[in-house]
């Protein structure tokens, strides 16, 4: 059995499922992949909680908690109440000091996590895996063979407002401008200052005649004051549930400038099966201020 840990917000989610295709693809047919979700009992309330089944209409084949126990560490089912949860940890840590899982366990972040790890080409499936990661690379679906707008398809039509948000983008050379604030302020992801977007809208100009840019941000007003050099841009913002309009709206323009953000990954990347001929793609040349590394497919334009 090839158990994969599920995490993160949509954008992860996305990489994550985008990586169990391609655990399927190679060893589906010799072991279980099944997927651990049960990260979201303790997290629901982080971003949006898990999206995958609600936004796309994913229905993942889920290990057990004895299952997860078997190959990754015993643990309680978790509780929403902090006192109870905190005693179940309690028992948990005294029990793990004698246990020994079975199974064999893959922590794979950092470095390793932007394109195809070897240790998944020949994995022993005679032993049980448990494996966590983002998977920030579109390797995973080349492997495979998959096109991301293929796998990955919202499940639910769009509001009218919406329809004829994308029949005004679809009219004019639109470009879709993601600048991500809010949760990014202060972390390691806050790297792209104005000067990124100037570049990158200069790059736009030279490249196509009178860009129309809807900016899709959480801090529209920290846009209006130091992003003048946009013009007249047009705002689009979905928040909570429906914050998943944005991805969909950011694939449906001719053009994009995309953030540092998983979600804005997506965002580009489901544009590349919209038919838009000559898309231009910004991305920036770096993912976080403590990692060497980019968040981009090898089509896009790097500044």
């Amino acid at each position: 059995m090839i158990i994969i840990r599920f995490h993160g917000g949509l954008g992860n989610q996305m990489f994550e499922y985008a990586f169990f295709c391609c655990m399927q693809k190679m060893y589906g047919e010799r072991t279980q992949v099944v997927a651990d979700i049960t990260w979201f009992d303790r997290n629901h309330n982080v971003h949006n909680g898990y999206e995958l089944e609600r936004v796309f209409g994913i229905k993942l084949p889920c290990a057990s908690y004895e299952e997860i126990g078997r190959v990754h560490e015993f643990y309680p089912r978790y509780h929403l109440t902090a006192p109870v949860r905190y005693l179940a940890r309690k028992m948990v840590a005294r029990k793990n000091r004698t246990y020994q899982p079975e199974g064999k366990h893959i922590f794979d972040f950092g470095k390793s996590q932007y394109s195809f790890n070897p240790a998944y080409s020949d994995l022993d499936v005679t032993s049980d895996w448990y494996i966590e990661g983002v998977f920030s690379t579109d390797d995973y679906m080349k492997k495979a063979g998959l096109k991301a707008s293929e796998i990955l398809k919202f499940k639910h039509p769009m509001s009218q407002e919406d329809e004829e948000m994308v029949s005004r983008m679809e009219s004019c050379p639109s470009v879709a401008v993601h600048v991500r604030r809010g949760d990014y302020t202060g972390t390691a992801f806050d790297i792209l200052g104005t000067d990124y977007y100037r570049r990158a809208c200069e790059k736009i100009k030279e490249k196509t005649e009178t860009p129309v840019f809807f900016v899709f941000s959480d801090d529209m007003d920290y846009v209006r004051e130091n992003m003048g050099f946009m013009g007249d841009f047009v705002p689009v913002h979905h928040e909570g549930p429906k914050s998943y309009e944005d991805m969909r709206l950011m694939s449906r323009c001719r053009h994009m400038i995309a953030a540092n953000s998983s979600f804005s990954y997506w965002g580009a990347k489901l544009g590349d099966g919209a038919g838009t001929d000559g898309r231009i793609v910004i991305a920036p040349k770096k993912y976080k201020a403590d990692e060497d590394a980019v968040l981009a497919a090898d089509n896009w334009m790097l500044i």
